[in-house]
């Protein structure tokens, strides 16, 4: 073989492989973030099958595999950060609510935010808004005084996680706009 020539490696795989692999990532990991990140993962790695390898009936039935597993891992994702918000809300626990905007896409957290809201009652709503208001308020307004000039905020300074900061703030602007 000629030294500079690129290797190859060729991978063939059945519809019935692929989901008996889908199958064991659902018992190897048993969090669905982490199913999620390895079907978009194994999503990935067949997008760069040759084009006319995407043609034939057994990459779409594997592709199929991939999404019917992806759905149903976001579908339970998404259902267990729901649950993780409204505890959060019930414990006014702002570094879950960082940890939770952290594992989720913008819209994810959006989806979840707006199911968690519509999930409170009226009195229990008004009362997480008025919190995430309160809370928000405080910490831009520390983070203003750490930051030495008008407008300029250091979150860092006044002691205050960024990330957590933005992720009460969308939290609050999803469930103000419900």
């Amino acid at each position: 073989m000629d030294s500079t020539s690129p290797q190859a490696f060729s991978l063939e795989l059945t519809p019935p492989e692929v989901e008996a692999r889908c199958t064991a990532l659902w018992q190897q990991f048993r969090s669905p973030g982490r199913v999620v990140t390895a079907l978009v993962a194994m999503q990935s790695l067949f997008a760069l099958a040759p084009a006319g390898a995407r043609e034939n009936a057994p990459y779409r039935e594997i592709q199929a595999i991939l999404a019917r597993h992806a759905d149903d891992a976001r579908h339970l994702l998404l259902g267990e950060s729901v649950q993780r918000v409204l505890n959060a809300l019930q414990q006014r626990e702002t570094r879950e609510v960082g940890r939770i905007h952290a594992d989720l896409s913008r819209n994810g957290f959006w989806q979840v935010a707006s199911a968690a809201g519509h999930g409170r009652d009226g009195p229990e709503l008004a009362g997480d808004v008025a919190w995430l208001a309160q809370w928000c308020q405080d910490a831009r307004a520390r983070a203003e005084a750490a930051g030495g000039y008008p407008d300029a905020l250091d979150f860092r300074a006044a002691g205050i996680d960024a990330e957590e900061y933005t992720a009460m703030d969308e939290l609050l602007r999803c469930l103000r706009s419900l």
